[in-house]
């Protein structure tokens, strides 16, 4: 583990706490209200009973789809019998009151909860392991039954030999060779060649798809406590994370308020349904403990990179050669510039943005057809959306407001180590 300077970032795990709630509406005392408060209850129960059924007949429900349907109607019918039991009429809440009969609908969204997140755990965890290299300790997760491992680069760097000791749990322990390491992306795969019987990979989600507010579930190894299960929630996406000063930006992080600590490093961010949406990576932290903001590398940059790894056991990622700084609506006019968007400065005339057309700054509003509002946007979309020869088209506004399309053949992008001194571009 180790803190970064310019954000003091620390290698560890992602996670959080994520309730639903059933709420009745605004507090009322008249029996209008009441009686429309009361029906809205009703009609909720109504309505999850009728979906549940419909679904039952589609397809057979699954257990968090279980768990949740049974905690959202008991949720459901707690809090309307909470409302038409206190209070004149039925549904009233009176402002002050103590709706006791609906505490015991509100605890039932908690309970389901604690059934999605034991099921989860009861399927993903046995793939989950404690990686060592003798002198450090982190996570990973198996992704397939040929013995691969997804980790964190730093959590294998500096393995003697190229090998590290893999623990699937219990007394099960074999050695695991590395195989692929990617430094820009802190990913990594380790190759073992015995599996505990029964072991299934986890399911691989859609990192694309995530919400801010959604439900997430770690599984790691805090200072050597060895899966170790945290629940969270999405606190945002399309983050980046800097863990070297002078380095690349990993994009397309995800961002949560989990407490994240050493060893969780490599281990997987799940969803509701079990499916791996990102790796636990860092933490922004001043004390080198957890703070509440974790973060994650995105499982489409993993679906991405992983299988180069496995081939190549290196990657090269997509190379723009610019600089770029935000300029928002404010800075636009206060500094005389003709649009909103990234001011992009190319970084040599042997750039691929200079061989493309762009030779001199300019603010870019779009790469083809996506809007740009952060230069996180930039890195994001380049990462997880583009290889090396592939052709974008930059949108871009000349400083006397002309607009005009510029097509950029990407480059591969040098490695940190073979970089020369200065600020690296995307």
């Amino acid at each position: 583990m180790a803190i970064f300077s310019k954000k003091p970032l620390i290698s560890g795990m992602l996670l959080a706490v994520a309730l639903a709630g059933c709420t009745l509406g605004e507090a009322t005392t008249t029996d209008e209200g009441a009686a429309t408060t009361g029906a809205s209850a009703q009609e909720s129960v109504a309505a999850v009973a009728q979906a549940t059924a419909t679904a039952s007949h589609s397809a057979p429900a699954t257990p968090l789809q279980v768990a949740a349907s049974e905690g959202a109607t008991v949720a459901a019918s707690g809090a309307a019998a909470g409302a038409a039991q206190n209070g004149q009429s039925a549904g009233a809440i009176t402002s002050g009151a103590q709706a006791s009969p609906a505490t015991n609908g509100a605890e039932a969204a908690p309970i389901a909860v604690e059934q999605i997140i034991e099921e989860v755990n009861n399927r993903a965890g046995p793939a989950v392991v404690a990686i060592s290299t003798g002198s450090g300790l982190g996570s990973g997760f198996l992704i397939d039954t040929e013995g691969h491992i997804v980790t964190n680069n730093h959590v294998v760097e500096g393995a003697p030999n190229n090998e590290v000791l893999v623990s699937f749990g219990g007394l099960f322990e074999t050695l695991g060779r590395v195989v692929g390491t990617d430094p820009d992306s802190d990913i990594a795969v380790v190759d073992v060649n015995e599996l505990p019987e029964g072991v299934q990979p986890v399911a691989l989600g859609d990192s694309s798809q995530l919400r801010v507010g959604q439900m997430t579930i770690a599984i790691g190894n805090p200072l050597g406590q060895e899966r170790t299960v945290t629940n969270g929630i999405v606190s945002a996406v399309n983050r980046t994370i800097e863990e070297r000063t002078g380095g690349y930006a990993i994009g397309g992080a995800i961002q949560t308020d989990a407490a994240i600590n050493p060893g969780n490093s490599g281990g997987p961010l799940l969803d509701s349904a079990g499916r791996v949406i990102g790796m636990n990576t860092a933490i922004l932290s001043r004390s080198g403990t957890s703070s509440g903001i974790g973060f994650a590398v995105p499982v489409n940059l993993i679906k991405k990179i992983v299988p180069v790894l496995i081939a190549e056991g290196s990657y090269q990622h997509p190379y723009l050669g610019v600089q770029m700084v935000e300029v928002s609506t404010f800075a636009a006019e206060q500094q005389n510039l003709p649009s909103a968007g990234i001011l992009m400065r190319p970084g040599g005339a042997d750039s691929p943005a200079a061989q493309g057309g762009l030779t001199e700054p300019a603010v870019v509003t779009a790469i083809n057809g996506e809007e740009l509002t952060s230069t996180e946007d930039v890195i994001a979309y380049l990462e997880l959306n583009t290889s090396p020869g592939d052709t974008v088209t930059l949108d871009v506004v000349a400083q006397n407001g002309e607009r005009r399309e510029v097509q950029v053949t990407l480059g591969a992008r040098p490695s940190v180590a073979d970089q020369e001194t200065g600020a690296p571009a995307p």
